[in-house]
């Protein structure tokens, strides 16, 4: 325990006496571990400039300064996501990445960090470069980074849904580091996933954590178990109690449980405690809605009162003030409605004129244009106009066979298969399927069509036609047979 606070005391203290780039990349390591990002920083940007000056006065090539500087990069990037400069952190990830670096150390870093790092979310990415950082020999690697790559490890299952490899990792991580914190809080996501929330829960109350008891207070409210939520809030400490989102959670439980007085108590609890003057605006309209909504008006009426010396310009709670003071005392809300919307004199206004007037006709958007519009002289006119574009007249060309007193065909525009004259021509395939069916000397329709086809055209014409050639019977038409091949003789001796 001594060896313990001492370390704290350590760490407290900021480091002193930093001339080379090794004592000032180990005080940024000893900030960071006090959470001061800020000044590790700035001690990690001196100490990649005065590294790389060294290295170069030394001689050494440029791969080699590269690789030296890629341990301070990595911090540095590291230091950059705690930042919240996710963009700029993956920027130096990947330029190390493409270094390809002899640290394993630097490399399974890189490889765990820059998922995370990254704005869109990849779980195969992911897969693969937490595969490739856990290839690393342990030997290579500290404590705290392998117990982080196998902590993520199952978290990658458990986004995976691989719900028996994430229990087997979390197994795996009691057995070597034993429970912690996040490990409770991926273990009990997979009950949750499994929809056994009861189990979940009861792994949560194994930590006591703050952030433990607000996954089990989420829980809860999934559930639709707002006694134990509210129960759970009450058992929180006073100074999570006094965070905004915290405090509307509070009171919308206790009004959804129909315990508005309990939640008017709690915001005025929160109202006397609030020094902020956003966060007071803020408490003095949820505490005037709830005292309107429980029909508690002259209650309502101070605390707008004060809200509308916080935001005198905002008309809104004007109005809100008014309509409260309009319940039980109508001659103040009508003074005060006087004195923010005062009455012009209306006496001196043309009503005639107003009404046969543009604006109201058209509005004032076309009011405005026809004022602006200005007449200009026909010079200038003619001048700044636009110049209308030439169209060219071409002559029409007519066919050379064209004959004005032939009338054009009134068939012309449709499809040619709906014209009258249109012969439907059959494929050699279904040409001949009537030969050879029905009675001697039957006539197909397909023959029929034809002949009504060719006498229409005749009927059409001016002059008569010679009658046509006689129709063959069915059996005349049948398509010649093959030949049959004669056999030859076989030539020769016979048995």
């Amino acid at each position: 325990m001594p060896h313990i606070a001492y370390l704290k005391k350590y760490f407290q203290q900021k480091p002193s006496q930093l001339d080379t780039f090794e004592q000032l990349y180990n005080g940024a390591c000893q900030l960071i571990e006090s959470e001061d990002y800020s000044q590790a920083l700035r001690y990690l940007e001196r100490a990649e400039k005065v590294c790389s000056d060294t290295l170069i006065e030394e001689g050494l090539a440029e791969e080699e300064i590269e690789e030296e500087l890629s341990v301070i990069r990595v911090q540095k990037a590291f230091v950059l996501q705690k930042l919240g400069r996710n963009e700029d952190a993956f920027k130096i990830y990947l330029r190390i990445q493409d270094l390809n670096v002899s640290d394993k150390s630097v490399a399974a870093t890189v490889a765990n960090n820059i998922p995370s790092a990254r704005s869109e979310q990849n779980l195969l990415e992911a897969r693969k470069k937490l595969k490739a950082a856990l290839q690393v020999e342990n030997s290579k690697l500290t404590c705290r980074q392998r117990r982080t790559l196998l902590l993520n490890q199952a978290l990658v299952h458990l986004f995976s849904n691989q719900r028996e490899p994430c229990r087997r990792t979390l197994e795996e991580f009691a057995k070597k580091f034993g429970r912690c914190k996040e490990m409770t809080l991926v273990e009990a996501a997979l009950h949750v996933r499994s929809k056994d929330p009861q189990k979940a829960l009861a792994i949560l109350e194994s930590d006591t954590s703050n952030e433990t008891k607000l996954t089990a207070l989420q829980i809860m409210l999934d559930e639709g178990k707002l006694e134990e939520a509210s129960q759970v809030l009450n058992a929180l400490p006073p100074k999570l109690l006094s965070f905004p989102a915290i405090l509307q959670l509070k009171v919308a439980i206790l009004l959804a449980t129909n315990q508005q007085e309990m939640a008017l108590d709690v915001l005025k609890d929160a109202l006397g405690a609030a020094s902020d003057k956003n966060l007071r605006a803020e408490l003095l309209e949820e505490v005037a809605s709830l005292n309107i909504q429980l029909e508690d008006y002259r209650s309502a009426v101070d605390y707008l009162q004060q809200l509308f010396e916080l935001r005198p310009d905002d008309l809104q709670v004007v109005c809100r003030l008014i309509k409260a003071y309009a319940t039980f005392d109508p001659q103040k809300a009508e003074e005060l409605s006087m004195r923010v919307f005062p009455h012009e004199d209306s006496s001196d206004i043309d009503v005639d004129a107003l009404e046969f007037s543009d604006a109201v006709l058209y509005g004032d958007r076309y009011r405005q244009k026809k004022e602006t519009k200005v007449e200009t002289l026909p010079d200038t006119e003619i001048v700044t106009s636009k110049r209308k574009a030439w169209k060219r007249k071409r002559k029409i060309i007519l066919p050379k066979n064209f004959d004005p007193k032939v009338p054009p065909d009134p068939e012309r525009w449709l499809p040619k298969q709906e014209r009258t004259a249109f012969k439907k021509k059959l494929n050699k395939k279904h040409r001949d399927r009537d030969i050879g069916k029905g009675t001697q000397g039957a006539v197909s329709s397909s023959s029929q069509v034809e002949t009504t086809v060719s006498s229409t055209k005749v009927g059409s014409s001016t002059n008569p036609a010679a009658p046509g050639p006689r129709l063959e019977g069915p059996r005349q038409q049948r398509p010649a047979g093959q030949q049959v091949k004669k056999k030859k003789k076989k030539t020769g001796n016979k048995w």
